[in-house]
């Protein structure tokens, strides 16, 4: 496998490949419902005919099944594919391969994990391209692009110890982007961090959820001055609520942009000017709802399974990849007048759903990060844990100058969240010193230990 990720990057951003399929996506956005149907069918059919010809896993199935490409007519048709999922392929990447492929001379990215499930995506240089290429799509989507702005990334990324030694948690990465360390803020840094991000002065920043949030809080509760707005925060990687939302709006006096994506790359949806609504771009893919049955969700406000069949990479192709993401569906199409399929919002992932006594689902982030409902005063960091049904585990670190005495915090504590649940949940509160993110830095803000996926 290549490892030269950075140069391949800068190669791709230059590529005849990045240039005409930036070009297309920008001029295809205009067309209408019927024409990006037409693209997907006549693209489902060639990717069918595709991995018939080269790859193991698809082409014994379309085997045993008597299927050719001709009987695929109707996008619905794509439902005699079985759904497959990240077990399905782990230790089998050799059948989602093309025959002749060598792994040694191709590109490869791995899923966070954070779930207890990596997967290694395969790529070649063309498709490299085209992944990046969807990246500008969105970037030219919201009023911006990849190669012009000023930026602040606070993402997971690691910041090389003798900066640290000197208190700096942060590094320029050419002329425009500043990276900045998610592990090293609290309340005795964050006016540092202010700073910093002043004197780069960025047009945006980007971000996940729980990277920004704490520094967020902190410029609200702080009262933390920034020279000017943030006009554009792009947050993607993770669930994003409306609390965390309008706390990351307050502090940097600008318009959160949600994306989805995945490493995977069979889909990506944005949010643009005109609504917070997820817009996905069918050009790159197949976006599907589905319900226990395999049905698609069609009704207002129901929730679904995001199962996806990407285009773009032909290397390492997945039809119907089940990605564990829950959304809820809408039928309302946005003012930007893009014929995009919208969703109102992606609320997470199985595993972010807590099930009370009654063995009813609950999605968590929407109750514990409701700021108006919650007080998180004198807390760091918070996780919860779930051992089993109707019992929830709050792990918290306390702020090191927080002077109110640790019983009477853990009793308010323990009211508020009672309240937020109802008497469905037993609630217990326990004090840590720390609680960690994952290599990419990823914050899981819930340890979930039960299978959540029998109470779909």
């Amino acid at each position: 496998m290549r490892d030269d990720s950075r140069s391949i990057t800068s190669d791709a951003l230059r590529s005849p490949v990045f240039e005409e399929r930036v070009a297309f996506l920008r001029e295809s956005q205009d067309w209408s419902r019927y024409e990006l149907e037409e693209f997907q069918l006549k693209n489902l059919r060639y990717l069918v005919r595709h991995v018939a010809n080269t790859i193991p896993f698809y082409s014994r199935f379309l085997e045993e099944e008597g299927l050719v490409w001709q009987d695929f007519q109707r996008l619905e048709d794509i439902k005699q594919f079985p759904t497959i999922t990240k077990e399905t392929i782990q230790g089998n990447y050799d059948d989602f391969l093309p025959r002749d492929a060598d792994r040694d001379e191709l590109f490869d990215i791995s899923t966070g994990g954070s779930t207890g499930s990596p997967l290694t995506v395969y790529m070649d240089f063309d498709d490299v391209a085209r992944y990046k290429a969807n990246t500008q799509h969105y970037m030219e989507v919201i009023g911006l692009d990849i190669f012009s702005y000023r930026s602040v990334r606070i993402y997971g990324d690691k910041i090389p110890e003798e900066r640290l030694e000197r208190d700096e948690f942060w590094y320029l990465d050419g002329d425009r982007k500043l990276v900045m360390s998610c592990y090293h803020v609290n309340k005795d840094t964050a006016a540092a961090y202010v700073d910093r991000i002043n004197q780069h002065d960025p047009t945006y920043i980007h971000t996940r959820p729980s990277a920004i949030l704490p520094l967020a809080r902190y410029i609200v509760s702080e009262g933390l001055a920034l020279k000017e707005p943030v006009e554009y925060i792009i947050t993607d990687g993770e669930y994003l609520t409306e609390g965390q939302r309008s706390t990351i709006e307050d502090a940097f006096q600008g318009r959160v942009y949600n994306i989805y994506g995945h490493t995977e790359g069979c889909v990506f949806g944005c949010s643009c000017d005109q609504s917070r609504m997820l817009h996905f771009v069918p050009q790159v893919g197949i976006l599907e709802l589905i319900d226990d049955d395999d049905n698609w969700v069609t009704e207002e406000g129901a929730r679904g399974e995001i199962v996806t069949t990407g285009f773009n990479n032909l290397t390492f192709p997945l039809i119907r990849y089940r990605t564990g993401d829950v959304a809820v569906h809408t039928n309302e199409t946005c003012g930007c007048g893009r014929a995009y399929t919208t969703v109102e919002t992606v609320e997470g992932r199985m595993q972010d759903y807590v099930v009370d006594e009654n063995e009813t689902l609950t999605p968590l982030a929407p109750a514990i990060f409701n700021y108006n409902d919650m007080d998180w005063k004198g807390i760091r960091n918070f996780r919860v844990v779930q051992p089993e049904p109707g019992r929830l585990r709050f792990r918290i670190v306390r702020e090191d100058d927080h002077d109110e005495p640790r019983d009477a915090m853990k009793k308010r504590m323990e009211g508020k969240i009672s309240r937020i649940f109802g008497d469905t949940f037993d609630i217990e509160l326990e004090y840590t010193d720390e609680l960690s993110r994952t290599d990419i830095g990823k914050y899981r803000y819930l340890e979930q230990e039960i299978d959540t996926s029998e109470y779909f």
